[in-house]
């Protein structure tokens, strides 16, 4: 190139001085010269400016542009842009990028130029490829039942936690999220329901390392997917019998940096918060109550309209004691500074990220202290990836996450119980002296206000550090075709510290004024005011992981596709700052791991894969177990009489194995029998003098061992329309064995403590059900692309074994129901009269029924409501189905997009406090209004909650 130019522009200075020194003198002359010269150059040669797109007009890096018949060639940039020299209008471009269909353009005169790539859908099959355990794998040729889920899906969803992302967004994923607090909402997760009562959550791995799933910023992540059958968790041995999720980061791509910073505000809106009754109705409400029993009412008029119109507030409080400490709405804001680019020997990634959320605490702007809840996290994470020759490439990785989080003195369930127990006129907010109100009973309800406003602060910090260094060598030219080594060692560290600085705040109960005006309180006080207390603690915790395997990869005749792994690992996790030596003492698991994939023309496919490893929590000689797995595929689209228009793509798989769990609960080590030497004292001789003696506890048990899971999966791959549609079903089953559990047939009369009873491996559970993913999508030729993206999940778990005693009636053995079944009393409505109270059932745990209390269904038969009524009721907290679809259009760089999820077959039981008016005495409970407007009363019979009474405390 630089040698073309050098005589190129030798050549112009040559004919410019032959013009000069020629006879000819005139200057129309030499201007025609000049002129005819510059024509001849713009006709010859040229500088061509040129954008590569897909087809959503999204900008291809690394798309080869070569001109046709020349060593004249380039890629695109990170803008997916290209410069290249033109020689004459009649040369033409040849374009080719990985799975689309190579172009052949003619320049002509244009000086810039957009190039639209197709996309061949089936080289796209062919070329798409899946993270699976321990590496990757052609789409086309999976076997296992594995799901992904576009990152930018996940990457709409403005949360701090991942885990708050995932509901609905890929079949086989079922979560719960139980808190909203900042810095605590991550949602708990599983994969196809679960099949055992013990620990359920999968395993968790980060660019191959087991780590916090919830720790990760959502912009980092170039893939995420999970393995489902025991296929794909195979080669994971004692931790593949809940599933496994795999998240791999992003890292350097080739080409100039390139600099992207994205931030995200969003205003969080409190989606339900608890709606309690008012000051008046709930003084009424304890008239009601009255009589009902038949006693006087306890508030006169005047003092119900004292209530409401506010004369009095602190002698006739109407408090909203949620509108006092909450608010509906608060910030939140995430930005990410990211970096990517590299040369053909280093390609880098590096991305910091800034995060606050703010929780919904109202703040005293007096305190000198910040009492709402917040988090603040600062990400970092860097990928750098070294080719140091053509067989081998190094890659080092570091992140860091520094969190801090802020919030009140008391913790959020010390809170929201307070809502639910402290009534609107239980006391004030604050006393006319400005302290916080008490009550008789302030020392069953506390004054809500004051435990968020005035109890201080606590500050929790955690840092984690995370260091990932890897390495491949390519082993083709050396030994073998296809041929390669891979090793990996990962270090991580993670250290929580916190300090409370709790306040005891003075409370006092306002008794009104004196004769000569003074305010009068209760003496003494309720509590008096303390110093700001100081309290501080720590954890922390290291784990080195290391990885060494062998692979293969070699295709031969162009029709047998053979693959190989052989795989060594271990693990090693210290609790750092343990509190006794046992827990201390490392964690430990090591193993082998092994995978072969064979496939004729990627038509006819087989794979089997295993895992053999075991961790120190188990006996010598049984702390290693084999898990094997077989699975096989038929894609019919491949076959040479296939010529469907319609359907270009259809796969059925199968596939069977077991897995195993050791996260099994119970204490550690319970192959170990413990003896107490300073156990209870006894008395011996004449002088019964006491002597310490000797009590068991623990009774070891020798065999004990891990869950084993036999898993079986059935499961269809369908595209039509050239890939416009489509789907993923996939049918399961499950069969858990070998679950641990305490004893249960042991009598409490044999003697033995309850923490000394032995566990053992006697439980059995079946899980079932089927998941499936539709997709929808189409791009125009007017370049209009829609996107309809659909997933359900639906699984049945049922607890078939355990080691409880036999029942007197068989309807309430937890045997063949759900796991985590409820149970409890049927209702038949509500007792309208006394005569119907008569004639029914005697209800044992109501020691004075009356018309509006609930008539309960005697299921025995023997005339009495007791616990032998109680049945399987509702469905158990975690749902069985769980679904969700995300509607996305785009034009022109512009996108819309909307996602919704959904859950069904789970219940919440709406009990407690705030249902049961009075339970620890009149004014105590605060009550919903859901109960008091849909409550019996006798000018509403057809209530649907029972009545109210007073309760004696």
């Amino acid at each position: 190139m630089e040698k073309r130019s050098r005589l190129s522009f030798q050549l112009r200075v040559f004919l410019l001085f032959s013009i000069l020194l020629s006879n000819s003198g005139n200057c129309f002359s030499f201007g025609k010269h000049i002129a005819s010269i510059s024509t001849y150059y713009q006709q010859q040669s040229w500088v061509l400016n040129g954008l590569v797109t897909n087809e959503k007009g999204e900008p291809l890096v690394g798309a080869s542009v070569l001109v046709k018949g020349t060593n004249r060639g380039t890629k695109t940039d990170n803008e997916g842009k290209f410069i290249l020299e033109i020689s004459a209008e009649t040369e033409q471009l040849l374009v080719s990028y990985l799975s689309y269909t190579s172009q052949e353009i003619t320049v002509g005169s244009r000086r810039t130029i957009t190039i639209a790539m197709e996309p061949n859908l089936k080289e796209q099959q062919v070329n798409e490829v899946v993270v699976v355990g321990f590496g990757t794998q052609k789409k086309i040729t999976v076997t296992g039942a594995i799901s992904e889920v576009p990152v930018q899906n996940i990457q709409r969803i403005s949360t701090p936690s991942l885990s708050n992302s995932l509901a609905g967004s890929m079949p086989g994923i079922v979560t719960r999220q139980s808190s909203g607090e900042p810095g605590y909402d991550g949602a708990a997760i599983f994969i196809r329901g679960f099949g055992t009562w013990e620990n359920r959550s999968p395993l968790i791995l980060v660019d191959g390392v087991e780590r916090d799933l919830n720790n990760i910023n959502t912009q980092e992540i170039e893939s995420f997917s999970i393995l489902k059958d025991a296929s794909a968790t195979a080669v994971y041995g004692v931790r593949g019998a809940n599933g496994v999720i795999l998240i791999t980061t992003k890292r350097g791509k080739l080409g100039k940096p390139s600099v992207v910073f994205r931030t995200e505000n969003a205003l969080l809106t409190a989606q339900r918060l608890p709606k309690y009754i008012d000051g008046p109705q709930y003084a009424g409400l304890i008239n009601e109550a009255q009589l009902n029993e038949g006693k006087n009412p306890i508030y006169s008029q005047l003092e119900l309209e004292a209530f409401a119109d506010g004369r009095n507030p602190y002698l006739y409080p109407n408090v909203d004691w949620v509108n006092t400490i909450l608010k509906e709405n608060t910030f939140q804001t995430i930005n990410n500074l990211a970096v990517t680019g590299g040369s053909e020997i280093i390609q880098y990634y590096t991305n910091v990220g800034y995060t606050v959320q703010n929780g919904i605490y109202k703040q005293d702007p007096d305190n000198f202290w910040n009492n709402n809840a917040q988090m603040q996290r600062y990400n970092f994470r860097s990928n750098v990836d070294i080719k140091l020759s053509e067989s081998i490439a190094l890659q080092l990785g570091l992140g860091g996450i520094i969190q801090r989080g802020n919030y009140p003195g008391r913790s959020a369930p010390d809170i929201f119980r307070a809502l639910k127990i402290t009534s609107p006129i239980n006391f004030p907010i604050t006393n006319p002296d400005g302290s916080i109100a008490g009550g008789q009973t302030s020392y069953l309800q506390e004054n809500p206000y004051g435990l968020v406003v005035r109890s201080g602060y606590s500050t929790q910090d955690r840092n984690t550090l995370q260091g990932t260094f890897g390495g491949k060598w390519d082993l083709s030219k050396l030994l073998t075709q296809g041929l390669s080594l891979r090793g990996l060692f990962s270090y991580d560290h993670y250290y929580q510290g916190w300090n409370d600085r709790f306040k005891p705040y003075r409370i006092r109960q306002y008794l009104g004024l004196g004769t000569n005006g003074e305010e009068l309180y209760r003496n003494p006080d309720i509590r008096e005011e303390g110093a700001m207390g100081y309290g501080s603690g720590s954890s922390s915790n290291r784990a080195y992981y290391s990885e060494a395997s062998l692979n293969y990869n070699r295709s031969f005749q162009e029709a047998h596709n053979v693959t190989a792994m052989f795989l060594y690992n271990q693990r090693d996790y210290v609790h750092l700052t343990a509190g006794t030596s046992l827990a201390n003492l490392p964690f430990r698991r090591r193993g082998f791991a092994g995978r072969l994939t064979y496939d004729y023309k990627m038509r006819y496919l087989l794979e089997l894969n295993a895992g053999y490893n075991g961790s120190e929590n188990f006996p010598k000689g049984k702390r290693y177990g084999f898990f094997p797995s077989v699975a096989a595929g038929w894609v019919l689209s491949n076959e040479p009489f296939w010529n469907s228009e319609i359907i270009n793509h259809l796969k059925i798989r199968g596939s069977y194995g077991q897995v195993g769990n050791d996260q099994i609960g119970g204490r550690r080590f319970l192959f170990l029998t413990n003896i107490i030497r300073g156990g209870q004292d006894y008395p011996f001789g004449e002088q019964q003098t006491w002597l310490a003696g000797y009590n068991e506890d623990q009774i070891g048990n020798e065999n004990v061992t891990w869950e084993v899971a036999n898993k079986a999966n059935l499961g269809l791959d369908l595209q039509l329309f050239n890939g416009k549609i489509n789907l993923q079903v996939d049918g399961f089953r499950e069969n858990r064995q070998d679950i641990l559990l305490q004893r249960g047939v042991i009598p409490r009369v044999a003697g033995y403590y309850p923490w000394v009873i032995p566990y053992a491996n006697l439980g059995k559970a079946e899980n079932y059900g089927i998941d499936g993913l539709l997709e929808v999508k189409h791009t125009t030729q007017a370049g209009f692309y829609y996107n309809f993206r659909g997933t359900m999940t639906y699984a049945k778990s049922i607890r078939v074994k355990d080691d409880l005693p036999n029942y007197l009636y068989p309807y309430q053995n937890p045997i063949g129901h759900l796991i985590d079944q409820p149970f409890g009393y049927i209702s038949m409505g509500i007792f309208q009269s006394q005569d119907e109270i008569d004639n029914s059932p005697r209800q044992t745990f109501i020691e004075n029924v009356q018309p509006g209390d609930i008539k309960y269904m005697d299921v025995n038969g023997d005339g009495v409501i007791d616990i032998f009524d109680r049945v399987a009721i509702g469905y158990p907290r975690t749902p069985q189905f769980i679904y969700g679809a995300n509607f996305t259009v785009a034009y022109k760089g512009a996108e819309l997009s909307l996602f919704f999820q959904g859950t069904s077959k789970t219940s919440i039981f709406i009990d407690g406090p705030s249902m049961y008016p009075f339970q620890m005495g009149l004014g105590t409970y605060n009550i919903l209004q859901e109960y008091y407007d849909n409550r019996w009363t006798t000018e509403n019979p057809n209530g649907k909650y029972e009545g109210t009474e007073k309760v004696p405390f």
